[in-house]
Formats: C-alpha cells, sequence, structure tokens
C-alpha cells in the first residue's frame, strides 16, 4: 500500500510519535474492514485503531492511482465506553455530523458519549454509526481530552 504523506503532515506524525507503519495497519484495516467514516462526498474517511492504552486516527483519501493520501493523525488516551446514556431511544433527535458509516452506509451522528482515563468518567462529543454503534472522536475533540488526560496525570502523581 502506498500513501503519500506532505512534508506538514509527516512533520504532525513525528511531532506526535506516529510511526508511519501504525498508521498503514489502520488505513489497512479500514479498506478492508469497511470500518471507517466517509465525508459527504465519500472523498476524505477516518479509521480508528484501538491499542491497550491509545486510540489512534487516520484521516485520508484514496487517490485515482490506488494509493492513498494520509491528511492528518491524532490519537487520545481515553477510552470510549458507549454512548452516554445507553442507548439512542433515549434522545428525540440526533444532530447530523456529515460523515457516514462506511459499512452500514448510515448517517452517523453526533452523540454524547462517556469517556474514562485514570479512573474518572466524563461524557464527551462523538461520532456514532446509530446501526453498529461505532463511536470515533474528531481531531478537533481530543484537543481538549490530551488537555484533561494531562490534568489528571498531574493530579495522580
Amino acid at each position: 500500500m502506498t500513501i503519500n504523506i506532505s512534508d506538514e503532515t509527516n512533520s504532525l506524525l513525528k511531532d506526535n510519535g506516529f510511526r508511519i507503519e501504525e498508521i498503514q495497519e489502520i488505513i489497512e484495516s479500514a479498506e478492508s474492514s469497511g470500518n471507517k467514516l466517509k465525508d459527504a462526498d465519500g472523498e476524505v474517511f477516518i479509521a480508528r485503531g484501538d491499542s491497550d492504552n491509545l486510540t489512534t486516527y487516520a484521516v485520508y483519501s484514496p487517490l485515482a492511482n490506488g494509493a492513498f493520501e494520509l491528511k492528518s493523525a491524532y490519537a487520545h488516551k481515553m477510552k470510549v465506553a458507549g454512548l452516554t446514556g445507553g442507548s439512542f431511544g433515549e434522545v428525540e433527535y440526533d444532530d447530523e455530523s456529515g460523515w457516514t458509516c462506511h459499512k452500514c452506509n448510515e448517517e452517523a451522528v453526533d452523540r454524547n458519549v462517556d469517556m474514562f482515563y485514570l479512573d474518572v468518567s466524563r461524557p464527551g462529543p462523538g461520532i456514532v454509526c446509530p446501526k453498529c454503534g461505532d463511536i470515533y472522536i474528531t481531531q478537533g475533540v481530543t484537543k481538549t481530552l490530551k488537555t484533561a488526560e494531562s490534568i489528571l496525570e498531574e493530579k495522580r502523581a
């Protein structure tokens, strides 16, 4: 698999300690399983890779030659436990997220999800497929999560 990476994105990867091989595995898994979000135009995808202590996301686009362009990568340490309140039936309406679950072809929605880290639980915004329940966190939200993670780590020390 060929992944084109701009100098700016390559700097982002290095600054955040991402390995190209790790990002490639996330994209390969998403492409083979269909577990990814696609934007309204079907040109940009978000894929997720979970490990014991980190959830990593790759934002990418397919290119005409079968390669992919990595647009961004981001991660958070908080674990996503599920929907706040536990089910879709308890909310009268959902906000459209602008993303579609590629696997289910279902419009994903903005919903609060429960997240936890270092024995602290809190709700936060996520993008959720109402059919399969896959949950993704956006890059903007992960900036807030990193701050919260740092505060929790400081208090624990």
